[in-house]
C-alpha cells in the first residue's frame, strides 16, 4: 500500500511566508533570494545615514559620560534588531527580535560593571534564550542554524558595542572613540562610490585609507598618536566598511528596517576596536 505523505503545513511551507521569498520589499518573513551584483553595487542611503547618525550620536554621549554612553548604546542595540534577523534571513524574524531586544537589554546593562565580568553572563544568556525560541516553536525546524546564526550574530555585534562603553570613562577612551567615530564617518565615501564601476575592485581600499585619513585629522584634536591613530583607523574603517557591504547581497537590505539594522550596526561591530585602544598604553 502507498504511505499517503502527511498533511503538515509546516512541512508543505518553505519558510514563515512564501511570499517573502520572491524578495518583495517589506513582506513579511525571511528573504532568502540574493540580489544580483549590480543590485548590491547600489547606493543605500538609508545604510549611510543611520552609520553617520550612530557614529554622531555615539560620539557625543561618549563625550557627556558613562550614563548617555550607556543610554545611547542599548537604544542602538535596539535599533539594530530591529531589522537584523530580516536582513540576515531568519526563518523566525519576530521571535528573533524578540530574543535578541531580551538580550541587548541584559547585555548592555551589564556594561554598569565597568570591569565588563558580566558581558559574557549576559551573551550567555541570549544564546539560551536563542536556543529556548527554537524549542518552543511551533512550525517545524526548517532554517534551525540559520536562525541560530542570526541570533549569534547579533549577539556578537551587540557585545562587542557595549565593550566602548566603558571607554567612556577616562579620557584616553574619549580621545579613541572620537578617532574611531571619524573613520566610520569617513568610511562610507566608499559607499558612495559603490555604483561607480571602475572604482568597485578598489572599494576597500577606500574604506582603508580614508579612514586612516579621517583619524589621523582627529587625532590632532584628542591626545592619540599618529600611528596609534593610523592603526585605530585602518581597522574601525575596513571593519565598518566590510560590515555593510557583506550584508549588500541580502534582498532585506532593500528595506527601511534592513538598511538601518546595517548602517547601526557597522558602528556597534567596531566597539571592541574602540574598547582595545582605550586600554593600551
Amino acid at each position: 500500500m502507498a504511505t499517503v505523505p502527511e498533511d503538515n503545513a509546516a512541512l508543505r511551507e518553505p519558510g514563515p511566508d512564501r511570499s517573502h521569498a520572491s524578495g518583495a520589499p517589506g513582506a513579511a518573513g525571511p528573504l532568502r533570494e540574493p540580489l544580483s551584483p549590480l543590485g548590491a553595487a547600489r547606493i543605500r542611503w538609508g545604510s549611510i545615514v543611520a552609520t553617520l547618525v550612530a557614529a554622531v550620536v555615539l560620539l557625543v554621549a561618549q563625550d557627556s559620560g558613562y550614563a548617555a554612553t550607556l543610554g545611547v548604546t542599548l537604544v542602538l542595540a535596539l535599533a539594530f534588531v530591529w531589522g537584523w534577523p530580516r536582513l540576515t534571513g531568519s526563518w523566525t524574524p519576530v521571535a528573533t527580535s524578540v530574543v535578541l531586544g531580551v538580550a541587548s537589554v541584559a547585555i548592555v546593562l551589564s556594561a554598569l560593571r565597568e570591569d565588563l565580568l558580566w558581558v559574557p553572563a549576559a551573551v550567555a544568556f541570549g544564546i539560551v534564550l536563542a536556543f529556548v525560541g527554537q524549542l518552543v516553536r511551533r512550525t517545524g525546524r526548517e532554517g534551525l542554524v540559520l536562525t541560530l546564526l542570526s541570533s549569534f550574530g547579533g549577539l556578537v555585534v551587540i557585545a562587542s558595542g557595549t565593550t566602548a562603553v566603558v571607554a567612556a570613562d577616562t579620557h584616553r577612551g574619549q580621545a579613541v572613540a572620537v578617532v574611531a567615530m571619524a573613520a566610520v564617518a569617513a568610511a562610507v565615501v566608499a559607499d558612495l562610490l559603490s555604483e561607480v564601476r571602475v572604482a568597485a575592485p578598489l572599494l576597500g581600499f577606500v574604506a582603508l585609507v580614508v579612514g586612516m585619513l579621517a583619524a589621523v585629522v582627529a587625532s590632532r584634536f584628542a591626545a592619540v598618536g599618529t600611528l596609534e591613530a593610523l592603526g585605530i583607523g585602518a581597522a574601525v574603517g575596513t571593519v565598518s566598511w566590510s560590515f555593510r557591504r557583506v550584508l549588500a547581497l541580502e534582498p532585506a537590505v532593500l528595506t527601511v528596517r534592513g538598511q538601518v539594522s546595517a548602517g547601526v550596526g557597522s558602528v556597534l561591530v567596531v566597539g571592541a576596536v574602540v574598547h582595545l585602544f582605550s586600554v593600551l598604553t
